[in-house]
């Protein structure tokens, strides 16, 4: 794969980077086959960071890209695009196959989704609204991983959520019911046209986190970051002479022991449940469009690098213990996945109407989803005890990416144990909660 940057280019500033090829190679691209337009000649490009690596987003960079346009009889104007790019050198190669990552989010946009586009054709089920719109996508090309031109969804007023963790009611019921549309498009192929979607467009997609390295680097620290809820809710029921929780939390304990296989067995698809999942649905990776009174309208999902073929319990389980309150999920958990299935049932109904299924297609029932969720919730909950904590953190006081990269190579002990102390005593209530969810929820296989 040719990611070599090329000679003299390696000290210059990604920004600027991407301006010389955006302007010299991509628009002209897009100029000639009519994207932006007939008659047009670029004049400028320029880029801008707009939260990326080590911010929001912690496996590329992504920039504002406003290209200055003009043509004949003095005619101007501007169009705003966001350039999401994968540099060699500032992406976690330390934590993720990049290669397997650029690969996806490019053949998702140049062909899962167009795939799932045909299918929706003649339809009155859409699609691209739950994605951006790309205009330019390619992996292991001029000196980068990937580039990827999208439309800037801030043109149309959308925005990531203010709460960087617990998302209100209104926000989570618009991501999960767009999410179930994502993962109804899986069950409809499935039904249609199942050979060619299984064999022609899940190889598409490939593993880009747990794999060997991921077990022998990374299990070992995630194991322990896992324990931090755990013990902390062990101690109190230990106090509390709870001999009952305390069973359950052992079994908890020992499952996630394995931390390799709890997020490998998620990912592993089975049918006939398996779907093309999001792969890090959470709100990092999300954008909402607001209306009067600041509610959001809409949501719109980005980053493709992790999806994969997979239990649809991957996108939820991480989802829910990660981006909404304990109290929503106390008193509104049933009415929760009742939103999401109604989404994934009635698009999948829409999409089947007048066309005839294969007989070895079978919907899942809401059951089915509970079940899931239960066979692999630990799944969310190991990404959570991480990730989690690290949200909770003001953004000034986290350590830049580069020092983390660093200590993860030189002494991943200290790496460890601050991560084990990031979010502090309140991180600590918030991991020792969704611990005791698990347990009275009985979500542990």
């Amino acid at each position: 794969m040719n990611n070599n940057v090329e000679k003299g280019e390696e000290d210059v500033p990604t920004a600027l980077r991407m301006s010389r090829i955006l302007k010299e190679k991509v628009v002209p691209d897009l100029l000639a086959d009519g994207t932006l337009g007939e008659g047009w000649q670029v004049d400028d490009v320029r880029n801008a960071p707009i939260g990326g690596l080590g911010q929001d987003h912690f496996a590329s960079t992504t920039l504002t890209t406003s290209v200055d346009l003009s043509r004949t009889g003095g005619e101007k104007r501007s169009v705003s695009l966001v350039s999401k790019c994968m540099v060699p050198g500032e992406t976690n190669g330390e934590f993720f196959d990049v290669d397997a990552q650029a690969d996806n989010e490019v053949n998702m946009y140049n062909k899962v989704f167009p795939f799932f586009q045909k299918l929706a054709s003649g339809s009155e089920v859409p699609v691209g609204d739950v994605f951006p719109k790309s205009y330019w996508a390619r992996s292991h090309w001029n000196g980068v991983i990937s580039l990827t031109i999208m439309e800037d969804l801030r043109e149309k007023g959308f925005r990531l959520a203010k709460e960087r963790t617990a998302l209100d009611r209104e926000h989570v019921v618009l991501a999960l019911r767009a999410i179930g549309r994502m993962h109804a498009w899986s069950y409809a192929a499935k039904a249609r046209c199942r050979n060619e979607f299984l064999q022609r467009v899940v190889p598409l997609l490939r593993e880009s986190c747990y794999n060997e390295r991921w077990r022998v680097e990374m299990a070992p620290m995630m194991k322990r970051v896992v324990h931090r809820g755990i013990d902390l809710l062990e101690e109190r029921l230990r106090q509390d002479g709870d001999t009952a929780r305390l069973a359950k939390l052992r079994r908890m304990s020992d499952v996630v022991g394995d931390v390799y296989s709890v997020m490998t067995g998620a990912s592993e698809p089975r049918e006939h449940v398996a779907v093309i999942a999001h792969g890090d649905f959470c709100r990092n990776n999300m954008q909402f469009r607001y209306g009067e009174g600041g509610r959001p309208e809409e949501v719109c999902l980005f980053d493709f690098q992790n999806s994969k073929y997979c239990s649809p319990a991957l996108d939820l389980s991480f989802f829910l213990f990660m981006n909404t309150s304990p109290e929503l999920r106390a008193t509104q958990w049933d009415a929760l996945l009742q939103e999401y299935y109604n989404s994934l049932r009635s698009t999948v109904d829409r999409l089947l109407e007048g066309h005839d299924v294969h007989p070895d297609f079978v919907m899942p029932t809401l059951q089915t989803v509970r079940d899931e969720l239960k066979s692999h919730a630990l799944y969310g909950y190991v990404i959570v005890a991480f990730f989690l904590p690290q949200m909770m953190t003001p953004p000034e006081e986290q350590l830049p990416i580069e020092e983390v990269k660093e200590m993860l190579a030189s002494n991943p002990d200290a790496l460890l144990d601050l991560m084990l102390q990031s979010g502090g005593k309140a991180a600590n209530e918030v991991l020792t909660t969704v611990v005791r969810e698990f347990v009275e929820m009985d979500l542990i296989p």
